[in-house]
């Protein structure tokens, strides 16, 4: 797949992505560059092969509880072979991705022994993550005592239930792998040269927490209503996969999703209650979404419901102007009422001396408050943002002055320079 050819002290480098000349130096950096090239596609077939294995995985589930397939029958032996079949792949793509970022790693911080590179934290994440991968239902018929509840007589029981169960739910940790191949795809941050080198010097990763974070700034409604989404199917139908076996009312998949709303809700009528274990373990965690989600809510709400800068701009100014009037109104009040104080004091009126006297000094004390308004009008305009902005306009502006005031005194000290050579010349 490479080829290097010598030619007047020049290296010529053949990837599979693109062509390049080189120096002997820079040789390794396309070297990474060409082992990065597959991962993306690596990714997005890890992720297929994923979803392939939870689909069906769901469709046999399905067979089985609508009575089609029996789980010690052909037809549930070779679904489950074939899911099998597809973790085995799943897993052998993913230990290619870790090996190619080990071998990229070790390019990047000139590293020859690849013991170096597995640090104690990458292992882990590595055991973890085949581990997660690796977990699904077993072909055969097997069977396992849990402990359920019975709401009509108030008791506890064991009761045989299929071990798939248990390795059914966990399948849904596959979908990790869409985050994966969501930071892989981002062309303006994960592709982008410019952008890798700007969050370096930033000490910025781009890891999918910072692209969450940036579509969460860009897309809010939409990321909040796939999350929500995804979570109230995933759990109506881990529900049911738990409760299956407790009972008709447990299998209907309406009652399912009613009560996983109302637990998301964070309602809880308890007119359906899960009996087992399992299913109280996705009730608590339904609740635990349904309690963030809400937070999330809220917290895009009040960013939406917050006026921008311009419209912030167009407000303060309408107030601004309100006050102005208000102010002028009141001290025209106050000339107004000093006049008709004075004015009735020397006509010796007591009462309406007093009474405009009292208008007087209700004029002074709105003048004050209206004063106090439009300062705290005035240091809510300003942000910190802005202050920081007007700061560097006033820098730039500085420094032109200053280039401007030393050009000016090099061409004076020039003129006096010439004027110094014709008086000499002259001989004065």
């Amino acid at each position: 797949n490479s080829t290097q050819k010598e030619a007047d002290g020049d290296a010529v480098f053949t990837a599979p992505c693109r062509q390049f000349k080189y120096t002997e130096g820079q040789i390794q950096m396309e070297t990474a560059a060409e082992l990065s090239c597959p991962r993306p596609l690596i990714a997005d077939l890890s992720l297929f092969f994923a979803m392939l294995g939870i689909v069906m995985m769901i469709i046999e589930t399905e067979l089985c509880i609508a009575g089609i397939f029996n789980k010690a029958g052909a037809g549930s032996i070779v679904m489950k072979s074939l899911i099998s079949v597809s973790t085995a792949i799943l897993l052998g793509f993913i230990s290619w991705y870790h090996y190619l970022d080990i071998k990229v790693f070790m390019i990047d911080n000139s590293m020859d022994d690849w013991r170096l590179a597995i640090t104690l934290s990458r292992g882990f994440h590595l055991a973890m993550e085949l581990l997660v991968c690796a977990i699904h239902p077993i072909p055969g018929q097997h069977m396992v005592q849990m402990l359920a509840y019975d709401n009509t007589n108030s008791v506890r029981l064991m009761q045989a239930i299929p071990i798939d169960v248990i390795f059914s739910l966990p399948m849904f940790l596959r979908f990790y792998l869409v985050c994966r191949v969501m930071m892989l795809h981002s062309r303006r941050l994960y592709q982008d040269a410019s952008s890798q080198s700007l969050g370096a010097l930033n000490r910025i990763h781009f890891n999918f927490r910072f692209i969450f974070k940036s579509l969460m700034n860009l897309y809010p409604e939409y990321v909040l209503t796939v999350m929500a989404l995804f979570l109230f199917i995933w759990a109506s139908w881990a529900v049911r996969a738990c409760e299956m076996y407790h009972g008709p009312e447990h299998r209907n998949f309406l009652n399912s999703m009613w009560m996983t709303a109302i637990t998301f809700l964070t309602v809880g009528y308890g007119d359906i209650v899960p009996a087992s274990y399992c299913g109280r373990g996705i009730a608590v965690l339904t609740g635990l979404f349904g309690t963030g989600v809400t937070a999330l809510v809220v917290a895009v709400l009040a960013r939406k419901l917050e006026l921008s800068r311009a419209e912030k701009y167009v407000h303060n100014f309408v107030i601004d102007i309100e006050l102005d009037k208000q102010v002028k109104h009141a001290a025209a009040n106050i000339l107004k009422e000093g006049w008709l104080s004075y004015k009735y004091k020397r006509a010796g009126n007591a009462t309406k001396t007093l009474k405009h006297q009292r208008r007087l000094l209700h004029s002074i004390h709105r003048i004050r408050e209206l004063r106090n308004d439009q300062k705290r009008l005035a240091d809510s305009s300003v942000s910190l943002t802005e202050m920081y902005r007007n700061q560097g306009f006033m820098l730039t502006g500085l420094a032109s002055v200053q280039a401007k005031a030393k050009e000016t005194d090099a061409h004076l000290q020039r003129i006096e320079e010439k004027l110094d050579r014709l008086l000499q010349a002259r001989g004065l």
